[in-house]
């Protein structure tokens, strides 16, 4: 049996995370989320990122620091082949966003209390 401890269960202080970011109609994407198939829908009520779910838990509300210094709360719901280790990947609302955003470098702060009721939130099937 193998046990896994997460970020939102050791972390101490805030740590940075390489980000990219991807659409709702990308290509391999499936439109719906792996943590309990939710519409992949970046005009939600609710920012959606792809973690490691060894790292970070799915289902959790995480705050994140830009390296603009802005702060905007993700919700950790899905995964992704090449998001391994200390990786995020952002949903964002176009194609043209998110080849601005890029890679950069976020900080994960910590985990918070979601601003919107996660068990309400669409399922895509």
């Amino acid at each position: 049996m193998m046990f896994y401890l997460t970020i939102s269960a050791v972390m101490a202080a805030p740590t940075t995370f390489e980000a990219t970011a991807y659409v709702q109609d990308c290509e391999g994407c499936s439109g719906y989320t792996a943590w309990r198939g939710l519409a992949a829908n970046p005009w939600g009520p609710i920012k959606l990122m792809a973690v490691d779910p060894k790292v970070l838990d799915l289902g959790k509300c995480y705050r994140l620091q830009f390296q603009d210094g802005h702060e905007s709360i993700y919700l950790a719901a899905d995964t992704g082949g090449d998001i391994e280790g200390n990786r995020l990947d952002l949903l964002l609302k176009s194609e043209t966003s998110a080849r601005k955003f890029g890679r950069q470098h976020v900080t994960v702060v910590g985990a918070v209390a979601c601003p919107v009721d996660v068990s309400k939130l669409p399922r895509a099937h």
